[in-house]
This record gives structure tokens, C-alpha cells and sequence, in this order.
């Protein structure tokens, strides 16, 4: 995902994800008050536990972020996104536990409300997000929410940047056309091929482009000033991913320098 899809879906992921554990609390909570008769650690106290889950389930939320649960690296792979979930959860219900043990204030009124927080949380989690994202690729499919993407570039990386974001119901994308040589033109994709940078920017009106990725750099300035002029003043989101692989031979880092953005590679 790029930058504007990956902050909407981010801030859908959070609110349901509160919304998820909220859900699970309540679950657990009723599952062993109201449906076992067994005796209760302590009294039941049910605005107390409402009012512990409401400080909870930010700091849950907190925990989900710094495992990655909001990054767009982990959106398209299911199993990192699964195991981050299920720790998150584990380490979640470990917090409440040692607060309750420092503090010495029950929160959980049985001990298996921490079994049932830590098993609905997983869950839950887990439906909510599955969900979120059968509702995105229906809207894919529908033509809902689709960015329309121009691909300028000679190397490699045009390819398969084209490749992948050809599949519109997974990515979101629908390439409309790409400015390069034949090569880099996947097979079957269906979109128009252009081949200069000037004919490709009299047609952005046309083709209604509202992404455009640049993987090369042109030798000649004005080509680049054109392109970046043409995005910013027709509100286009603009991206330039290197397509050199010399840039991915090893491990790299982005940082900024001077004001400007730096690719350090290191050879491992």
C-alpha cells in the first residue's frame, strides 16, 4: 500500500481493533459471571471492570502498534500479521495480571476471565481484521477505492511494480498505463503503453491518474521537473522508488541529509 491508502486503513484498523477488544473483555466478563455459577474470587463489580477495560484497551492498542500491527509491510501477509496478534494478545493479559498483582486491585473477578480476555482478544482481533479485508477486496472488485496508477520507468523494477499492483482486488491499483519501453509491459496487462514522458502527461487527464510512480530518473532534468510538476499541480500522489538493485544488494536504511533523501547500503 502507499502512503494515502496505508493512513485510511490504519485508522479503520485501530478503531475496530478498540472496538474487537472491548467486545472480547465484555465476552470473557459475561461468559464467567453470568453463565457459571461457580463462587467469584471477588464481588461482582461491573461498572469497576467497565471502567478498568476503558483504561486497558488503549495500552493494548499501544502494544499492537509497537509490534507492527499497524505497519502496511505486515497488511499483505497473513501469518506475520496472525503471530503479531496472538503475542500482542499474550503480552496484553500479562499487563493486566502483574497491574493487578502490583497494584492490588482485582480487575479479572475470576481467573478464568484471564483465560477467556486472552483467547476472545486473540479472536476477535483476528475476525475483525479478516473481515476489514474481505470488505476491501469486495470493494476492489466493485471499482471502490481504486487508484488509478501510471508506471514511468526503464528498469526492472517498472515490471514488477506493474506486475504486482496489476492484481487491482489485492493492491488496491488499477495500472491505467506505463511510460517506458515495451519490456517493461507485463503480458496481458491491460493498459496502455506510452512511450514518452510528453504524451504520457497530456494523457493524465484522460487516463484520470491520481498515482504516479517513478522508478528512473531521466537524464535529462526537465523530463523529472515535468513529471513532479504535473503530479503537484494536479494534486497527483507522486512516489520514486529507485530501481537500481544495487541499492537493494545489501542491508539499507533511508535517512535525510541536508534536507535531502539518503540511501546508505552496507554490504553484509
Amino acid at each position: 500500500m502507499l502512503s494515502k491508502n496505508t493512513k485510511f486503513y490504519s485508522l479503520i484498523l485501530i478503531i475496530l481493533d478498540a472496538l474487537a477488544l472491548l467486545a472480547a473483555f465484555g465476552v470473557a466478563y459475561l461468559a464467567r459471571v453470568s453463565f457459571d455459577s461457580r463462587n467469584l474470587l471477588t464481588a461482582r463489580d461491573d461498572s469497576n471492570y467497565f471502567i478498568a477495560v476503558l483504561v486497558i484497551i488503549p495500552v493494548w492498542l499501544l502494544i499492537l502498534s509497537l509490534f507492527g500491527a499497524y505497519s502496511s509491510v505486515n497488511y499483505g501477509r497473513r501469518l506475520v500479521e496472525w503471530s503479531k496478534l496472538a503475542i500482542s494478545a499474550f503480552i496484553g493479559t500479562l499487563l493486566v495480571i502483574g497491574w493487578e498483582y502490583v497494584s492490588q486491585i482485582i480487575i479479572f473477578p475470576a481467573r478464568l476471565v484471564t483465560v477467556y480476555v486472552l483467547v476472545a482478544s486473540f479472536v476477535f482481533l483476528l475476525f475483525e481484521r479478516e473481515l476489514l479485508r474481505l470488505i476491501r477486496t469486495l470493494r476492489y472488485r466493485a471499482g471502490r477505492g481504486v487508484s488509478r496508477v501510471m508506471v514511468i520507468g526503464n528498469s526492472d523494477a517498472t515490471y514488477d511494480i506493474a506486475s504486482t499492483l496489476a492484481n487491482t482486488h489485492r493492491s488496491g491499483y488499477k495500472i491505467v498505463a506505463v511510460v517506458g519501453p515495451k519490456e517493461v509491459v507485463p503480458l496481458g496487462l491491460e493498459a496502455r503503453h506510452i512511450d514518452t514522458i510528453d504524451e504520457a502527461l497530456l494523457e493524465l487527464n484522460k487516463l484520470r491518474v491520481n498515482t504516479i510512480i517513478q522508478t528512473d530518473l531521466y537524464g535529462s532534468k526537465s523530463h523529472n521537473q515535468q513529471i513532479l510538476s504535473a503530479s503537484q499541480s494536479r494534486h497527483i500522489n507522486y512516489s520514486f522508488i529507485p530501481g537500481e538493485p544495487e541499492f537493494y544488494a545489501g542491508k539499507n536504511t533511508i535517512d535525510v541529509f541536508l534536507g535531502y533523501p539518503i540511501i546508505s547500503v552496507s554490504q553484509t
